[in-house]
């Protein structure tokens, strides 16, 4: 025992002198490391998710910082009458909100900006996808889509407005043609861009027309269209607003429009920052629409490391 040491000092002498050729040593390094690791599992978990709210403070940060120095600037380096506080704003919201005044403006604009951005994306995609699929189609309509996407949409307001009105459906069309250009261009580049061997291939191995465009082109042009989506978003916005600006009888467009007639910017500010809020609800939405739709390419990037 004195020249071999206690038992405990025997067993960590064995596990380390036998550690090439002994069933022992694995297990015993297996027993030393086994701890630790399930302690050092939990700090990156919690390191992640201090890095999320880090990454989101720092992001916010701008923004904090320019409403600060805007509203330290008011009424000091720029006159209130040209851009207001943002507490003023803040109050004109909680005014507006809370006698009801905005409410059918909201859901005008809602209507508008929800119709003309889902009529505008259906038809994109259509059209796209029609088009990519028959080059000689797309050889005879493309310099005439070419002529008719280089015509300002803002200048079809008025035309809009003689043929449907100065209610719903006028901002609607003008909202649904400034999305469409912008669906229809990339479901367009999506279907063109699919290899051609692949699809040959696909109809070797037996695939008709419909199998072809489930499994072959849809997923092909599936970031496209999202990307198109995402895009259109704040044409939308532009498309519905500026159709109010025209001539509308409700509506946010026509709520700024009025606010900055009156000289009241703190009402202009508000009905922007309510505009800004569709903006980002619909972006989140779109994100969360691309993560569901386009997990298939986490999956398949996945796989090599996998295997």
């Amino acid at each position: 025992m004195s020249r071999y040491g206690p038992p405990s000092a025997l067993r960590s002498t064995s596990a380390t002198g036998c550690i090439e050729n002994g069933r022992l040593t694995v297990n015993n390094a297996a027993d030393t490391t086994s701890e630790p690791s399930a302690i050092e599992a939990a700090p990156p978990g919690r390191r992640s998710r201090l890095a999320r709210l880090g990454q989101l403070l720092l992001g916010l940060l701008p923004g904090i910082a320019l409403i600060v120095f805007w509203q330290w600037a008011a009424g000091r380096l720029i006159k209130e009458i040209y851009v207001s506080k943002p507490t003023a704003v803040a109050q004109r919201l909680y005014e507006i909100f809370a006698s009801g005044e905005i409410y059918p403006h909201l859901w005008t604009t809602a209507q508008e900006l929800v119709l003309g951005y889902v009529v505008g994306v259906v038809l994109g995609v259509i059209g796209g996808y029609a088009l990519g699929r028959s080059p000689r189609m797309a050889n005879v309509l493309e310099p005439y889509v070419m002529a008719f996407y280089g015509i300002p949409k803002i200048a079809l307001a008025p035309l809009f407005i003689i043929w449907f009105g100065i209610g719903v459906w006028s901002k609607v069309a003008l909202a649904s043609i400034m999305v469409f250009f912008l669906v229809f261009y990339n479901v367009f580049s999506g279907v063109r861009g699919v290899d051609q061997e692949l699809v040959n291939l696909t109809r070797v191995m037996g695939a008709n027309e419909r199998q072809l465009t489930r499994h072959v082109y849809l997923p092909a042009a599936a970031p496209y269209v999202m990307l198109g989506m995402r895009m259109a978003i704040p044409y939308s916005v532009i498309g519905v607003i500026v159709g109010e600006f025209t001539s509308s009888i409700q509506g946010l467009g026509l709520f700024i429009h009025e606010a900055s007639a009156t000289y009241d910017p703190a009402g202009v500010f508000a009905g922007i920052t309510i505009l800004l809020v569709f903006v980002i609800a619909a972006n989140l939405l779109a994100s969360r629409l691309e993560r569901r739709l386009l997990r298939w390419r986490t999956l398949s990037g996945a796989r090599p490391n996998e295997i």
